[in-house]
């Protein structure tokens, strides 16, 4: 398998946000490495149908589940059931975590029956 990243080794910028995602167009997982400044948040939501891994690859902070909050630290793992409540929040060191998960479908307009 090739090498697909090195998460030591991203650029300094997005300062937020998804830094890297997997590009291959012939896969089943997705994977993003997302970044998230000191004190920056990504409030609560429910995630979507597919069951997610975290792992803290920088920094710290908090992830915020409907149970309450789990303080984070580089290395920690993390799996977040589908369709739970989640949250993150960066410690005054930023917080970077990569993601995996299996690949969902696109939303595509597929056409109907054909008109009479």
């Amino acid at each position: 398998m090739p090498i697909l990243t090195n998460t030591a080794a991203q650029p300094e910028q997005p300062r937020r946000g998804a830094v890297w995602s997997i590009a291959e167009p012939e896969r089943e997982l997705d994977s993003n490495l997302i970044r998230l400044p000191p004190g920056d948040s990504i409030p609560t939501h429910i995630g979507a149908e597919v069951d997610t891994l975290i792992h803290v690859v920088s920094g710290g902070g908090a992830l915020v589940t409907d149970a309450g909050e789990e303080q984070l630290r580089a290395g920690d793992v993390a799996l977040l059931p589908r369709r739970t409540e989640r949250g993150f929040r960066a410690g005054e060191d930023g917080l970077e975590y990569l993601t995996v998960h299996r690949r969902r479908q696109s939303l595509q307009i597929q056409s109907g029956p054909p008109r009479s």
